[in-house]
């Protein structure tokens, strides 16, 4: 039975272990869910100046537009996300999936407005290791309904057990072995939650409906391995800041094999639309 400091079924946490990847629907009242989109637009509209420490990104859309793609490092200055990320609701959930406490590791909003680009097929695990090689756990909490028309996930079942092929070159998987797979479409409606592991693949396609997709991905480590939020934004900044702060000429070729691959963060050094 669920009790607050193990909230999830045994048949949910056996579903993640086998399948690498659960959905919770009913997670946000109607009030939080609005709550959460409010908080997303407001992070969205939160000014790119010189000094400010969280990440705006942007990317060329599919009618030539610059338009916000995502902004990362936002929780520890937006009292609303904070509250939730840190909060023993989701902590207790990812802490039960992983048999020990869990901290908030890195957070972004990928806002993947009417036109914007999709994520090539990829892990996260790559994305991640040069902090620490540590287990991540992601949380995926949907701002506004998923789907496959505006850009939703895709996974391939059980592939965090797989030993998947990632081409040294950019990051994402290999296209054979893309080919060769089942992708399944996660649908979410505004509110509810995805967990998954850095190891398990997906991909996400543009979003080409007339309606802007938002999603909050809130990634954890275990507390074990120490508090590395400020040590991840650190280097990452260094290797590939927020679009704004890039610098003529600079093109962050490893910034770019760490964080920007496979998404639409490439289309400004391309000077179009990324396509998957």
């Amino acid at each position: 039975m669920a009790s607050p400091n193990k909230p999830l079924s045994g048949d949910q946490v056996d579903f993640y272990n086998e399948h690498g990847y659960l959905v919770l629907r009913n997670m946000l009242t109607h009030s939080e869910t609005s709550e959460l989109k409010e908080w997303a637009q407001e992070v969205h509209d939160m000014p790119a100046t010189q000094d400010c420490p969280w990440m705006p990104y942007e990317e060329i859309n599919a009618r030539g537009e610059r338009v916000l793609c995502r902004t990362e490092n936002f929780a520890d200055h937006h009292a609303g996300f904070n509250s939730l990320l840190r909060g023993d609701r989701l902590l207790a959930i990812l802490g039960q999936l992983q048999g020990e406490d869990m901290l908030l590791f890195k957070e972004k909003i990928n806002y993947k407005l009417a036109g914007s680009g999709g994520y090539s097929p990829h892990i996260d695990a790559v994305a991640y290791t040069h902090v620490k090689d540590v287990k991540h756990m992601t949380i995926l909490l949907a701002v506004d309904r998923s789907n496959m028309e505006n850009g939703g996930l895709e996974v391939v079942d059980a592939s965090h057990n797989m030993d998947i092929p990632v081409r040294k070159a950019d990051n994402i998987l290999e296209p054979g072995w893309v080919a060769s797979q089942k992708w399944e479409p996660v649908e979410l409606e505004a509110g509810e939650f995805l967990i998954f592991g850095s190891y398990l693949a997906h991909r996400s396609a543009a979003n080409t409906s007339s309606q802007d997709r938002k999603a909050v991905y809130a990634t954890y480590n275990c507390a074990s391995e120490g508090d590395l939020h400020h040590d991840y934004y650190v280097r990452r900044k260094e290797l590939w800041p927020a679009t704004h702060m890039m610098k003529p000429g600079e093109k962050y070729e490893k910034g770019a094999l760490i964080h920007g691959f496979g998404s639409p963060m490439m289309s400004l050094s391309l000077g179009k639309p990324f396509e998957v």
